[in-house]
Order: structure tokens, then sequence, then C-alpha cells
């Protein structure tokens, strides 16, 4: 009896110990990681509580897990249309997922079957009986209330836009009629040294140029404000949103970027700039120094100094070039590298005759053949120089004509320099008469030498001379050469020159016989001058 009461007792307490282990088991806060939360957080839809969720899942709280479902839920209210075929549930490693349209609304575990005394399949299931209904309805109620809110939103932004836009053009022609009424006050001309850049009259369209030009530029900056708030205002048109702002901040921020990366480079170009353009400035400055015979090098002519200056500058601005192009954008690209052999080969193709004048004019630099102000004769050309360059050179005619000569022609011609004389001794100008045999050489020399005293221009010492170049069939050539220092009045003194010869020989009476003398004679008389033999002794002419 003793044996078999003990026995029940022992029954009794394992019973106990296996109902208690059970609750243990059962009871969802003696699950390790498992929080509950025993009010439960409702899952709202459009202000109407659908369910509570009661258990946390990982890391989510109850109320997270309830908050992330009604914005899932809400998400699929707002879409233009709702399928109720595409509401479904899935099994995945014994959790159940209800879906729709391939996108996950909830989970439901086997810790969420906890106190309903319901599986996972009947949690599912009322559930999905649930949501099909809500989302049905609320679908219609919200896309029809939405968008008469959404029509109404975009009235108010259109006539808010348009109130703006009025706005702007009231206040700019304020503007405009202000600056209009005050223009004398507002708007001088603007002048560099002696010459007006820019008149009032100019400086007033320029203003209001721009200020039409900010208002063009602020409306349609409202606009592009404006359009992707009216569409972003509509769940349909919500992704038109983001590309509009997209499809302008994109370019803008590439460019930011890109400008942003690039300051390193430009800072570097600018430093390399800075020091040749300060190293030319030093340059021009020694050049004028020696220009002006201020600073004097041996062996290197004052003449030379802007030239060489000039030649100067353009290797150094070449060798600028190269320093700077790698950091140039777009240097290293395909594109730009084409562009370069393109523009190198039209270079090279179309640059002979250009390189041919522009060695020629360093030869002709530095042979010094001619300077600026010379008279010079090229060819059948006679005239000043008025313009050197390393291409060409221009010389004005006596005729006040404007001749251009490439450099590579006179450099494969003759040049005659009557300017170079002058600075010396004198320049030598001549011109020739035809006497007869009948008059006496020495008085035609007295008339000659007296004829180019006369002139003007022409110059004392070194005294002027005659020489007889020839003594042909009818006639002596005579020619009387006459030292000046006027290169450039050349042409009016010879013109004097032949009007003093005139005068003097009329005077004498003796007769320039040019081109040729005829005359028939009887043989009474002879062609010897009176006064070399014959007994009257007068004198021819006299």
């Amino acid at each position: 009896m003793k044996l078999q009461l003990r026995l029940f007792i022992s029954v009794l307490l394992l019973n106990s110990i296996l109902v208690t282990v059970a609750q243990d088991t059962l009871n969802p806060a003696k699950i390790t990681g498992i929080m509950v939360d025993e009010q439960g957080s409702p899952v709202v839809l459009l202000n109407d509580t659908l369910f509570k969720i009661r258990v946390s899942n990982g890391a989510f709280t109850a109320r997270e897990r309830a908050d992330a479902i009604s914005k899932r839920l809400l998400d699929v209210v707002k879409e233009e249309y709702y399928y109720p075929d595409s509401l479904k549930s899935m099994i995945v490693d014994q959790d159940y997922y209800i879906l729709y349209r391939q996108k996950i609304l909830m989970s439901i575990r086997l810790n969420d079957t906890l106190g309903t005394g319901m599986t996972q399949a009947e949690i599912t299931q009322r559930v999905l009986d649930l949501l099909g209904k809500h989302l049905a309805d609320k679908s219609v109620k919200f896309n029809f209330t939405s968008t008469l809110k959404n029509i109404a939103y975009s009235a108010v932004v259109v006539l808010l836009l348009i109130l703006i836009i009025w706005f702007l053009n009231w206040i700019f022609r304020k503007v405009f009629n202000y600056f209009e009424a005050h223009k004398d006050r507002f708007f001088k001309s603007f002048k560099i040294n002696e010459y007006e850049f820019l008149t009032a009259e100019r400086e007033y369209r320029v203003a209001i140029g721009l200020l039409r030009f900010l208002k063009i530029a602020l409306i349609i900056l409202l606009f592009f404000v404006a359009l992707p708030v009216i569409f972003s205002i509509f769940p349909t048109t919500e992704g038109i949103t983001r590309k509009v702002i997209g499809m302008v901040w994109s370019p803008v921020r590439d460019i930011l970027m890109a400008v942003v990366n690039y300051l390193p480079k430009l800072v570097t170009i600018i430093i390399v700039y800075l020091i040749f353009k300060y190293l030319i400035r030093f340059i021009r400055y020694l050049s004028r120094e020696v220009e002006t015979k201020a600073l004097v090098l041996p062996g290197f002519h004052p003449d030379w100094a802007k030239s060489t200056y000039n030649i100067i500058r353009v290797l150094l601005y070449a060798f600028m070039f190269v320093i700077i192009f790698p950091y140039l954008p777009g240097s290293d690209s395909p594109i730009f590298k084409g562009v370069s052999v393109f523009f190198g080969l039209l270079l090279s193709l179309g640059s002979t005759s250009l390189i041919g004048n522009a060695m020629a004019g360093l030869v002709i630099t530095y042979m010094r053949p001619y300077k600026v102000g010379d008279r010079i004769k090229i060819d059948d050309v006679t005239g000043d120089v008025v313009e050197k360059t390393l291409m060409i050179t221009r010389i004005r005619t006596i005729k006040n004509e404007e001749v251009t000569i490439p450099n590579s022609k006179i450099l494969s011609g003759y040049t005659v320099n009557y300017t170079i004389a002058t600075q010396e001794q004198g320049l030598i100008i001549h011109t020739s008469v035809t006497i007869g045999y009948d008059a006496p050489w020495r008085t035609v020399h007295e008339l000659l030498i007296l004829s180019a005293q006369k002139t003007e221009g022409v110059i004392g010492e070194p005294k002027p001379f005659v020489l007889q170049t020839s003594l042909d069939d009818f006639y002596v050539s005579y020619q009387i050469n006459a030292y000046i220092k006027q290169s450039n009045g050349i042409a009016k003194i010879m013109s004097d020159l032949h009007q003093n010869i005139q005068d003097e020989f009329n005077k004498a009476g003796v007769e320039i016989m040019s081109p040729a003398y005829e005359a028939q004679r009887d043989g009474s008389a002879v062609t010897i001058p009176k006064d070399l033999g014959r007994e009257d002794g007068k004198t021819v002419g006299r």
C-alpha cells in the first residue's frame, strides 16, 4: 500500500513538472529574443485600424513592424489601379508571406500565433481576406479624393505661378520705365582715353538687354521649380518629377564637379601664364630700352629690338602652350587629339608661303637693308617704308599709293635704299642732256653746275660735277651729278633741277638737242666753236 502511494505521488510530481515546462515553452515572454506588446501596435490604413501586431521580429519591435506594414499598404492604395488578383500568399521555410504584385507586404511567423489560438495558415487567410476588402475600397476612395485634392493643389500652384510671373513683369516694367525716364542720370558715355567705347544710348540698350535676359531667366527658373511640384502632386506623374529634376540637376552637378576637380589644374595654368606674362613684359621693357638707345648692347642694332622682341614673344608663347596643353580639359581625349592633328595638318599644308615669308622676314630684319621711314626701291616700286613686319613690307609710293610686298619676294629680288646714302656723304642724283658739238663743253659744264647749285635741296659740299657720258653722231651727252640729303624729296628736287637747266641754257642761248638734232650744211660753215679758233673770237650763241 505504501509502495503504491509513493508511486502515485511520484507520478503527480512528474506530471506537474511536465505541465510547468510546457507552459514555460508556450509563454512568449519566456522565449529568448521575443518581445511581446500586450496592448498591440495597430496597422492603420487611412485612419482605420485593420489589426494589431503584438510580437517583435528580430531587431524590429512590434511598433516598427506595424508602421512598416501601414506604409506598404498606403503605397498600394496610392497606386492608380488596384489589382485584386495580385494579392497573394507564399510559404518560405515555414514562414508565411503576403505579397502584392511581387512585393512583400508583411510576414507571419510562428511567433505571431502565440496567444491567438490560430495557426499561421489561418492567420494568413484572415489577413488576406481583410486586406482584400479594405485595399479595394480604400483605393477607390483614396484615388477619387486625392485626385480632386491634387487638381486643387495643381490649380493653386499654377495660379501662384501666374501671379509671380505677373508680379515679375510688373516690377521689370517699372524698372524699364524708371530707367527710360532717368536715362541721362544713370547712363554716361564710357571712354578709354579719347576713344568713346560706349555711348550713353548703347549703355542704355545694353542695360535693358541684360534686364530682359534676367527676367526671362527668372521665368524659366520658376517653370523649372513649378513643373516638378505639379508633377509630384499626382502619384502617376511623380516619376516625371525625378526625371525633370535629374534632367536639370545632373548637368549642373556634373559641371560643378568638373569645375571643382579641375581647380588644381586651373591654378597651375594661371601660375604658368602669370610667369610667362611678366617675363614677356620684362623682355618688352628691355627691347624698348634698346630701341630708344637707353641700353646699348655691343653688336646689337637698336632697330633689331622690336623684331627680336616679337620673335622671342612668339617662342615664349609657344613654349607656354606646350607646358599648359596637358592641363587643358579634355586634352587626353581622342576627340581633342584628332582635332589637334587635323589643325596641325591644315597648318602644315597651308603654311608653305607663310613660313617662307616669315623666314625671309627674319633674314631681312637682321640684314637691315632698310627700316621704317626709309625711301627705297624694290623692283619697279619706289616709296617710303611705312610698315615692316615678319611677313610683309608696306610701302607708300610718291603718288601716295600703298603697296604691300611679301618679304619672300623682297629677299629674292634687289632693293635700293636711298636714305642710307643721305645719312653719310649724301645721295647723288643725276640727269642727262645732249648738246651739239658747236657748244663749248666748258660752257655746258658751267651751265649745268649753276643749274644744280640753284636747285633747292642740293647741298654745296660736295660740289656738283658733270660727266660727259658719250660722243654721239649729232650731239654730246652730258650728265649732271649733285648731292642731296633729302631722300624723300627726290622727285621734287629732280623736277626743280630740270627747270633750272632749261632756264640757264635758254638764258645762255645754248640749244638742248635732245633727242636728236638735224641741220642742213652748205659747206661754208664749220662746227668748231668760235672761241676755239675762229678769227672773230665770238662765242656761240652770244
